[in-house]
């Protein structure tokens, strides 16, 4: 039971990793291609600047999390190694 359950936590987590890097790579590239000569980057207006920061802080949380989620689904898998190891 533990060992399915860490399975589903790890692919959660991986899940969360990926998707976050990848929502991240996004943000940076349009930051990339709306860089102006100053070094800024240029938004249509001060709401999209502020969810652009809003969205990019999001993801580098979810990304933490999935982290965090996929080391706890890898405690779970060990533990159940360690419960079928034991009772063969």
């Amino acid at each position: 039971m533990f060992f399915f359950t860490g399975c589903v936590i790890l692919a959660t987590g991986i899940y969360m990793v990926i998707k976050g890097r990848n929502k991240n790579n996004n943000l940076k590239k349009y930051e990339d291609e709306n860089r102006l000569a100053d070094g800024m980057v240029y938004f249509k207006n001060i709401e999209a600047s502020r969810t652009h920061g809003a969205k990019r802080n999001l993801y580098r949380v979810i990304t933490v999390m999935g982290f965090f989620t996929g080391l706890f689904g890898l405690i779970f898998i060990g533990y159940g190694v360690n419960i079928f190891t034991h009772t063969m």
